[in-house]
């Protein structure tokens, strides 16, 4: 029986980032020979890792990973592509479920470039993905700025492989229940991890503005501020959060749980470049805000990003236009809130197929699977697939 690798192996990502190998092992454990791999990085035990997946784990060291030979690996982590052979067929699960507002003008090619296939969800992701990698491959042609030894090429054959979101890929056929309270109202605030977006543009560097439209729109609300899990590390965060702690309405969410816990606990959440606002949009059907200040609007990919977006995500790019959306947010409905949700769902991710199915076609398949969005050479010629559906941004 062939055996199939699934790597673990996201720096404190937790059991957030484990859940991504979910339907790829429900999908594959009854036709192959799934070995499920964990690092010691991922901040999850080999006992929890189980207990999540519902099937053996083996915690390994890096060294196992680079003497793997002739397999399908499939993997939740980009940076672990590097110590991956090249005799394998290597793919990557893109986190998230859009693309998002970053400062990489390549859109993290350094990294997915080496992977033969990457499984992502969404038509935002795979544009601002093709000319990212498109530019990073002909410039790589010109002269390579890495030096050091690799046991991959980065200029390789790659499909973007479509499918829907990998976490939570059924849509939701009527809004959900929502109870309002009058005295109670939580914005959730979710930055992205620190060195993603543009100079200026994330929320730590717009926090004061934040939290003070917030208050001044919304007088009782409370804040709940979700750090990046690996930024609680850093001493500018680490002030931060102690000083914003002294106020009795901010909570810092130190807890580093599962992402649905902390939307479950919002009313809405405002976010930088973390695609945790589109996460909790699709799993309550309630609308999160993307701050992104006017001055990072030049930076190419968060351009394209606005372009793509201004239609489909509450954008604010400053603290009146964040008052503006709280407002109308709440003289919405439920019934106007989900069909917003319908409209995002159905633009990003319309006829795309389940990630168990898309996993079983691409591992029997590999670069033949059905579900190619599009196909890149190592010179970055690209060739449209046949899941390349017209969808409109308009």
């Amino acid at each position: 029986m062939k055996t199939v690798y699934l790597l673990n192996n996201v720096q404190n990502g937790g059991k957030t980032y484990l859940e991504y190998l979910v339907p790829a092992l429900n999908a594959l454990r009854h036709r192959y020979e799934c070995r499920v791999l964990n690092t010691k990085i991922t901040g999850v035990s080999r006992a929890e890792a189980e207990q999540a997946l519902g099937y053996p784990v083996e915690d390994v060291e890096v060294d196992f990973i680079v003497g793997l030979r002739s397999h399908v690996i499939i993997s939740n982590d980009a940076f672990i592509g590097r110590a991956i052979d090249e005799s394998n067929f290597a793919v990557f699960i893109a986190h998230g479920n859009v693309g998002m507002p970053v400062r990489d003008r390549h859109y993290t090619s350094s990294l997915v470039s080496l992977f033969d296939a990457i499984v992502a969800p969404s038509r935002s992701y795979f544009a601002l993905l093709k000319n990212g990698m498109q530019l990073y491959r002909q410039e790589r042609h010109e002269s390579l700025p890495f030096p050091f030894a690799t046991l991959r090429s980065d200029l390789r054959r790659t499909s973007a492989i479509s499918t829907l979101p990998v976490k939570i890929p059924a849509i939701l056929d009527t809004p959900p229940d929502f109870p309002r309270s009058p005295d109670r109202y939580v914005v959730g605030i979710l930055p992205t991890q620190k060195g993603i977006c543009p100079d200026g543009a994330s929320l730590f560097e717009n926090m004061v503005e934040v939290i003070n439209a917030v208050k001044t729109q919304v007088p009782h609300a409370s804040i709940l501020l979700r750090p990046y899990m690996t930024d609680f590390e850093h001493p500018f965060i680490q002030e931060m959060c102690e000083q914003l702690a002294r106020y009795p309405w901010i909570t810092i969410d130190e807890t580093k749980g599962r992402s649905d816990d902390f939307y479950r606990r919002c009313d809405t959440i405002i976010t930088d470049a973390s695609s945790g606002g589109v996460s909790f949009m699709l799993n309550t059907c309630r609308l999160p805000v993307y701050y992104v200040p006017a001055d990072s609007a030049s930076h190419p990919v968060v351009n394209a990003w606005l372009q793509q977006m201004e239609n489909h995500l509450p954008i604010a790019r400053n603290g009146e236009e964040l008052m503006e959306l709280l407002h109308g947010f709440s003289l919405l409905t439920p019934d106007q809130h989900y069909a917003i949700y319908r409209k995002f769902h159905e633009s990003e991710f319309g006829g795309f197929q389940h990630p168990e199915e898309v996993f079983q076609e691409l591992v029997e398949m590999q670069h033949d699977s059905r579900f190619r969005y599009f196909e890149m050479a190592a010179d970055g010629a690209v060739v449209e697939g046949p899941t390349t559906p017209a969808a409109s941004h308009s």
